[in-house]
């Protein structure tokens, strides 16, 4: 149970759109927390009551910015739409996803949340575009596709249309 005053959601807001905007700008390793809290207008003693460490900030700020990203208003979105935008989000924040994926290596912590906010939730839209598939067949083809995307991402390579008709065209064989 949470003791002490609850989260005012325009500082929690404040502080992620910060973190955000910050990282964008100056890239992770040269983020502080401190700049985070000056540029968001609030104490570091908030940011330290509420995120474990600049990692899990950082994470919060991008999932934040994924769960408001738009999204196809289709009943099952095709395959190849949902990998198109997968890789559009990723390569918008490749630098970030790189410095958190490169973190979470050695903060068990931020591994879990990293899993769990950003890998799992991917994983889940590439499945829900996989239900004609047996289980294990669906299976195979998200983690052919994450690998592929994550693999791309951490080498900085393009993660483009010509990528996406290379995927896809990996994963029909499957």
């Amino acid at each position: 149970m949470r003791t002490g005053r609850p989260r005012d959601e325009k500082v929690r807001l404040a502080i992620l759109t910060a973190a955000q905007e910050l990282v964008l700008e100056k890239g992770y390793a040269a983020v502080t927390t401190a700049d985070v809290a000056e540029r968001a207008g609030a104490g570091k003693q908030t940011i330290y009551r509420w995120w474990p460490g600049k990692g899990a900030l950082v994470l919060d700020a991008f999932s934040e910015w994924v769960s408001q990203a738009p999204r196809m208003n289709r009943r099952k979105p095709s395959l190849s739409s949902t990998l198109v935008e997968f890789c559009r989000g990723a390569a918008e924040a490749a630098p970030v996803l790189r410095a958190l994926m490169a973190e979470a290596q050695f903060d068990e912590d931020l591994h879990r949340r990293l899993i769990a906010q950003l890998v799992r939730p991917r994983g889940d839209e590439l499945r829900a575009c996989l239900a004609d598939r047996r289980p294990a067949d669906r299976e195979l083809v998200v983690n052919v596709l994450s690998g592929l995307v994550w693999q791309r991402l951490m080498l900085n390579e393009p993660l483009d249309a010509r990528f996406v008709r290379f995927a896809l065209r990996v994963v029909q064989r499957i």
